[in-house]
């Protein structure tokens, strides 16, 4: 098992945690995770971010819509204010009949070619294995190759974010991870997006313990 607290920020305290909240108008958190979740843990992910929305009204949630994880947040945001889930997909159709109504949304088609090509480039960085997967799917955007590119770019547009959108930058991220390999998937791409960009990541190592 991996000790979280050495590669992510698991030994935030809550007056940490505030200071970044407070410090920010309309702070963006992540709520990310695995799909597969242990039966154990679906009602904790939902009622931390139902605790966590009920403590912080100022917070904007950030999820991706996946099946596990993203769900189980999401529902607790939802019993505290629907409108402040915003979701990123890879594209418009995502999910649609499992998306939280009045949810905001961004297509990671929506996207101008400015913001596309600044993401492409971050995503290459994070894992220089995957450029080649980029390039192909820029050549067969139709293929298999470019639907796996775009649900890591979407990753990487959950961190990076979009000005002409309106989804800012996330000031914190609450992961749900493996914690025998936190840093595998699209999960583990998000995360190394956060770090590249200085957002401190939280596990449930830490953030199931939190009380506020």
């Amino acid at each position: 098992m991996t000790d979280s607290a050495t590669l992510f920020n698991d030994d935030m305290t809550i007056d940490e945690i505030n200071s970044v909240i407070s410090n920010n108008y309309s702070p963006v958190v992540l709520l990310e995770g695995r799909r597969k979740v242990l039966p154990d843990d679906a009602h904790r992910l939902t009622d931390f971010a139902l605790r966590f929305a009920r403590a912080y009204p100022s917070v904007i949630f950030r999820t991706g819509n996946a099946d596990g994880s993203d769900t189980y947040f999401a529902k607790g945001v939802a019993q505290a204010d629907q409108a402040r889930i915003q979701y990123v997909v890879p594209y418009a159709s995502m999910k649609l009949k499992d998306r939280v109504p009045g949810a905001s949304v961004l297509s990671y088609d929506e996207l101008a070619k400015s913001e596309d090509e600044a993401i492409s480039y971050l995503s290459s960085g994070i894992n220089p294995k995957n450029k080649p997967l980029f390039d192909y799917a820029r050549k067969a955007p139709a293929g298999r190759a470019a639907a796996k590119a775009k649900y890591l770019l979407r990753d990487t547009l959950k961190v990076i974010g979009s000005e002409k959108a309106g989804f800012s930058r996330p000031v914190l991220g609450f992961f749900y991870v493996d914690l025998s390999d936190p840093l595998a998937g699209g999960t583990g791409h998000t995360i190394k997006v956060c770090q590249q960009l200085g957002v401190p990541v939280i596990t449930q190592t830490a953030f199931f313990n939190l009380t506020f």
